[in-house]
């Protein structure tokens, strides 16, 4: 059995929203990366966070970085601080 591919044009006409696929779905963790914050990098990354909090909007280089912070936090938390 072979498969083929198919062109750009071909999978445009295929793809609807149940099979399109969302890049916020494919977020990265910070243990998939082999990235381990150390209690001065979850320090300062809440820091940075709250800085962020108010200012930063979707789609900008500030919302991908509060983005990416509050995962590493949660990531942290969760580890460190399990119910």
């Amino acid at each position: 059995m072979s498969k083929t591919l198919l062109s750009e044009k071909e999978l445009l006409k295929v793809m609807i929203p149940f099979t399109a696929h969302d890049d916020e779905l494919s977020i990265v963790t910070g243990h998939e990366l082999g990235l381990e914050l150390s209690e001065s990098d979850y320090k300062n990354a809440l820091k940075r966070i709250e800085s962020l909090f108010n200012v930063a909007e979707l789609d900008t280089t500030e919302g991908d970085e509060l983005k990416n912070l509050v995962t590493l936090v949660e990531e942290y938390e969760e580890k460190n601080f399990p119910f």
